[in-house]
C-alpha cells in the first residue's frame, strides 16, 4: 500500500494544491510532509520539493513563498476567481436555465478555484430574482442544434406557448417545424436559435426554452444567403422579434446618447441638428418590440423617418389609449 501511495503522492500533491490553496491560503512543507506521512505515503521535506519541481515541470504554476519553512500555492488557473464570478453571475441570472441545473452548474463552476475562495464566491453572490425556465429537455436541445449545425442538417421540433389558465399548449396544434439552424444566441437573458424556416421561408428566432420533442433530420439544411451576416441580422433585431429590416432616423436629446450607444454600438452614425439635440440613423427590424422600446423615454427619442415607420408608432400609442379609456369608463 505504501508503494502505491508513493506513486500517487505527486498527483495527490496537485489535488490538494488544486483544491486547498491559494494566494491568501499557501500550505507549508511540514504540513504537505505530515498529511502525506498520514495518508500512509512516504515523504519529507525533499520528497515534498521533488514532487513539487515535477509539476512545475509539466507546466503547472505552483508558486514558492520563500522562507525558513517554505510554503506553496497553486497560482494561474484555467479560470480565475473573476471569470469564475462573472460566470456564475451568468448561470444565476439566465431565465433559460433551469433552477435545479443553475445548482448544478455553479457547484461545478466553484470546482475551478480553491474551496476558500468558492467560499468567498458563494458568500456574496446575489443576484436579483428571475423567472427560471422549467424545460428539462433545454441540454438536450442545445446539444442536437448544436450538432444540426456542425453537421449542416435541418431539424424538427415542436413549440408551446401558454393559455390563459397557464396551461402549456403546443403552436399549431402540435404541427412539427422543420428548421435549418444557423446559430445559437443569447439574448436578454434567454436563448434563441436562428435559422431558416422551411414554412416562413425566411430566417426565424425561436425560444429554446420553448422548443420540445427536437430532433435532428436526415435532410440537409438551407445555406447561408450569400453575404449575409449573422452578426448584423442579430445587432438589429430588439429581443430577437424578427421583422423587416428597415433604415430609420432618431432624433434624440443629448442625454440619451449612452441609450442609443447602449442598443446600437458606438459605430452607429449620428449627427447634431441643434444645440441639445442630435440624430441617429439606425437599421431595425421593424416589430413591436421596437417601438416599445421607444416609448418609454417619453417622447426624448423620436422617430423622425421614414413616414410609414413613424405613422405606425402613431397608431399603436393610440390604440393603447383607446384601449385604456374604454377600461377607464367600465370602472
Amino acid at each position: 500500500m505504501t508503494s502505491i501511495r508513493n506513486k500517487q503522492r505527486p498527483f495527490r500533491l496537485l489535488k490538494y494544491l488544486y483544491e486547498n490553496t491559494d494566494e491568501e491560503h499557501p500550505i507549508s512543507t511540514t504540513e504537505l510532509v505530515r498529511i502525506f506521512v498520514a495518508e500512509d505515503a512516504h515523504a519529507k521535506r525533499k520528497t515534498v520539493k521533488d514532487d513539487i519541481d515535477v509539476l512545475v515541470g509539466e507546466g503547472f504554476d505552483v508558486v514558492t513563498v520563500r522562507g525558513r519553512n517554505n510554503s506553496f500555492f497553486l497560482g494561474t488557473r484555467k479560470f480565475e476567481l473573476p471569470e469564475v464570478k462573472l460566470l456564475i453571475d451568468a448561470v444565476s441570472s439566465s431565465r433559460f436555465i433551469s433552477a435545479e441545473k443553475s445548482e448544478t452548474l455553479i457547484n461545478k463552476l466553484t470546482d475551478m478555484v480553491s474551496r476558500h475562495q468558492a467560499e468567498k464566491v458563494c458568500r456574496h453572490l446575489y443576484t436579483a430574482e428571475h423567472v427560471k425556465a422549467d424545460n428539462k429537455q433545454i441540454y438536450y436541445i442545445v446539444d442536437a442544434v448544436t450538432d444540426a449545425i456542425n453537421e449542416g442538417k435541418k431539424i424538427r421540433f415542436q413549440y408551446f406557448d401558454y393559455d390563459g389558465k397557464k396551461e402549456k399548449c403546443l403552436r399549431h396544434d402540435g404541427a412539427e417545424y422543420s428548421v435549418s439552424p444557423y446559430a445559437l444566441v443569447w439574448d436578454d437573458s434567454h436563448y434563441y436559435m436562428c435559422g431558416y424556416s422551411d414554412a416562413k421561408q425566411m430566417i426565424v428566432n425561436y425560444r429554446v426554452d420553448r422548443m420540445c420533442n427536437t430532433e435532428i433530420k436526415d435532410e440537409k439544411a438551407v445555406a447561408l444567403p450569400e453575404g449575409f451576416s449573422m452578426d448584423d441580422y442579430v445587432r438589429k433585431q430588439f429581443h430577437m422579434f424578427a421583422g423587416d429590416e428597415t433604415e430609420v432616423v432618431l432624433e434624440c436629446r443629448d442625454d440619451m446618447m449612452k441609450y442609443i450607444i447602449d442598443q446600437f454600438g458606438e459605430e452607429v452614425e449620428t449627427r447634431k441638428v441643434s444645440e441639445d439635440t442630435f440624430q441617429a440613423k439606425v437599421h431595425v427590424a421593424d416589430s413591436p418590440t421596437f417601438y416599445g422600446w421607444v416609448f418609454p423615454f417619453e417622447g426624448k427619442i423620436q422617430i423622425v423617418e421614414p413616414e410609414e415607420i413613424r405613422e405606425k408608432y402613431r397608431s399603436m400609442v393610440k390604440a393603447a389609449d383607446r384601449t385604456f379609456r374604454k377600461k377607464s369608463m367600465r370602472k
